[in-house]
């Protein structure tokens, strides 16, 4: 009989595993973690290791686990952690109303739903960084990055702005500068008024967007007006110009080692996220630093 063998079973996925834990708000987060194949038993993996964290991971653990694991095959490959930090959801990638919370900084006058970023940012380095540091006792973790897309862009940005020193690389995918009338601008025109004390080292930043975010082409089967639609939000956002604008404020601040910023074209919001991810991890495990 021809066919299948045996009976289907569920994929299961090496050198990873996922647990669930709570912030100090009593909201619970699904964290995931992976390391190289090489390493047979993750915990007892000895030497140093760079680690990238990243939000949204229910729609990102996969897509980055399997870029870092591509990369065994090349000569400049370095093993890292990939650590994604999402919420405990069913059937979908997304629970939009807490990301809304979690990814956006907060603002002089409150906006229900939004403004939760220092709260998560809170959660990251109390909870999030001492479990991974404490689950792998025998590496020392040469450098951490922070990746996040859209909301999460904007996120790397307060929290480079607020916290640079929480990260050594900040990773920027479509970041939403245009939330709440272009406010991170002002963080970063303060960002950049700061002194730098000296005994910090200066953290560097990645920047990436797809060419049809900002200048979107019409589809085969849509319509002159779904058209128009996409072409008005798209200029509202303008992803491109505020990527840019962004990069060219922060080149040649003492605050920052390098600015590198890339777009990927005929990509648009939710395809660039697997280029930006596959980049932004490789530069940052493989060629540190990026030289902008």
């Amino acid at each position: 009989m021809e066919g299948a063998m045996e009976a289907p079973t569920p994929v299961v996925l090496p050198n990873s595993e996922q647990l669930y834990m709570k912030s100090i708000q009593d909201e619970t987060y699904l964290i995931q973690m992976s390391w190289p194949l090489s390493w047979p038993k993750g915990r007892f993996h000895e030497g140093s290791a760079p680690i990238i964290y990243i939000v949204d991971g229910n729609a990102l653990f996969l897509t980055a686990t399997e870029a870092a694991w591509r990369r065994a095959a090349e000569s400049r490959f370095v093993g890292g952690i990939v650590v994604a930090i999402g919420y405990p959801l069913s059937g979908k990638l997304y629970d939009s109303k807490r990301r809304s919370l979690d990814l956006t900084p907060p603002t002089a006058t409150p906006i229900p739903g939004f403004g939760g970023a220092d709260a998560f940012l809170d959660f990251i380095a109390d909870v999030v960084k001492p479990h991974v540091t404490a689950r792998f006792p025998h590496i020392s973790l040469s450098r951490e990055a922070l990746y996040g897309h859209s909301y999460g862009g904007l996120l790397a940005l307060h929290t480079l702005f607020t916290r640079n020193q929480l990260f050594d690389c900040y990773i920027a995918s479509s970041p939403s500068v245009w939330w709440n009338d272009h406010c991170i601008l002002e963080v970063a025109r303060t960002f950049l008024r700061q002194d730098q004390p000296s005994d910090t080292t200066p953290s560097s930043l990645m920047v990436f967007w797809g060419s049809f975010e900002q200048d979107p082409p019409q589809w085969d089967d849509e319509s002159l007006d779904q058209f128009e639609s996409r072409k008005h939000i798209a200029s509202i956002f303008r992803t491109r110009e505020h990527s840019i604008q962004i990069c060219e404020m922060l080149r040649g601040s003492h605050h920052l080692k390098t600015v590198f910023m890339h777009e990927f074209e005929g990509e648009e919001h939710t395809s660039v996220m697997a280029g930006s991810m596959a980049r932004g991890l490789t530069e940052f495990f493989e060629n540190w630093p990026s030289q902008g």
